[in-house]
């Protein structure tokens, strides 16, 4: 697609520019220390920052940076006598990575070499934690899929994703499919999560990635519909509970937490992530109309207690909310998303507060209810990393494909 430059003010851009100055300085002074293969917190995740600013200043220096963090997260493998498969902290991702740099020509790397003995790991992990239930793609089987749809199909990846999509279609003794439970606690329960991060919609843009690469596309097709009439029916009142979704749906009557922050995990926003690119692939008119519905109504939240906004991460802060609606103004030219994103990008500056910070950033740590701390981090989903890959897509004439990895796009 092409991608224009959200901010075209002066003196906006000299301000992102020297922010983004300070986040490369902070992140080649303070190497992250939870793991170089660690995509969402660690190293691997800060490579992502260093291509993109690479592209953005035309600096051959910061691309080798990033080479050099990727080379370091296989040497973080091979050094990690029991490594974790997940696709935020594990070999998922680190294969994820791998394959995205090369595929959107960041690196000349031959992919089938590195990667052609750990790919039966990677399906292996797949297959188990299918079995158990476990469709987190942050942190179960979906990620491992995320990984193996960036590749070029073979036989055997075509197969290993149909018989996922066959598990997802599978009917229980209670006549329900996979996908309406949640497991947690490494058992399943009567209960749907809602979030992007965790939930059924990560499961539907999963879908729709298989659906466009011809896989199983009848079963890929009648789960979509069916995830799709889920989401639809379990839309709340804002009048009542100030956004569309809750956080989950319960088979029981358990009480649930219904009004979700304002972010990429949880809510309103990573639900029309999800929605939009059905809309995108089927063309669905009566579905655009109820995504910009509720999106327009998200670009009206702007109080930051009342929306949970605490720092400025992509996850659940500003720089989160900024790209979003970034992603929402360059699809549709609507005025109404850009004068959002802009906001919430001047909150992003704006935070950046803290003298012991990192580049002035610290993030949110702890519960929503109770009384919490904030820490230094460096890394894509919670720290300056993914702050600096957001700032660089407000400024920049190159589309984030980034993003892929938080299933916006």
């Amino acid at each position: 697609m092409t991608w224009h430059p959200l901010i075209t003010t002066k003196s906006t851009q000299e301000s992102i520019y020297s922010k983004l100055h300070e986040i490369k300085d902070a992140l080649l002074a303070n190497p992250n220390t939870t793991g170089p293969e660690n995509l969402f917190g660690g190293d691997l995740g800060v490579s992502l920052f260093f291509l993109y600013y690479a592209k953005l200043t035309q600096e051959a220096s910061h691309l080798d940076r990033a080479e050099n963090l990727l080379s370091n997260a296989y040497d973080g493998i091979e050094a990690n006598p029991s490594p974790t498969f997940t696709f935020a902290s594990g070999i998922s991702g680190l294969c994820w990575a791998t394959e995205f740099s090369r595929a959107h020509e960041f690196i000349d790397i031959d992919t089938d070499d590195i990667l052609s003995d750990i790919d039966p790991m990677v399906s292996n992990y797949m297959f188990g934690e299918m079995e158990r239930g476990n469709y987190d793609y942050m942190h179960g089987s979906l990620g491992a899929a995320l990984y193996f749809l960036k590749k070029e199909l073979t036989p055997t990846i075509r197969e290993n994703i149909t018989t996922l999509i066959d598990q997802l279609s599978a009917l229980d003794e209670n006549g329900k499919q996979k996908w309406q439970y949640c497991y947690t606690a490494g058992q399943l329960e009567d209960s749907t999560n809602l979030g992007l991060s965790h939930g059924i919609p990560s499961i539907l843009v999963l879908l729709l990635k298989a659906y466009q690469r011809n896989i199983s596309p009848d079963k890929s097709k009648n789960l979509i519909e069916a995830i799709v009439a889920f989401l639809l029916d379990n839309m709340q009142d804002p009048a009542i509970h100030k956004t569309y979704y809750a956080y989950s749906v319960h088979g029981s009557d358990i009480e649930t937490a219904k009004d979700t922050r304002l972010a990429w995990c949880y809510g309103d926003l990573g639900v029309c992530c999800a929605l939009w690119q059905v809309v995108q692939v089927f063309d669905d008119a009566m579905l655009n109309a109820t995504v910009l519905e509720i999106m327009t109504y998200s670009a009206t939240r702007k109080d930051l207690n009342e929306n949970k906004v605490f720092d400025a991460g992509l996850c659940h802060g500003s720089a989160g909310i900024a790209h979003v609606f970034n992603r929402f103004y360059q699809d549709t030219n609507n005025e109404i998303f850009k004068a959002a994103a802009l906001f919430w990008y001047n909150k992003t500056l704006e935070l950046a507060t803290f003298q012991d910070g990192l580049a002035g950033y610290k993030a949110w740590s702890g519960n929503v209810e109770q009384e919490h701390t904030y820490e230094n981090c460096t890394g894509l989903l919670e720290g300056i990393a993914g702050i600096g890959l957001a700032l660089i897509a407000a400024v920049a004439d190159f589309e984030p494909n980034w993003d892929e990895c938080l299933l916006i796009s």
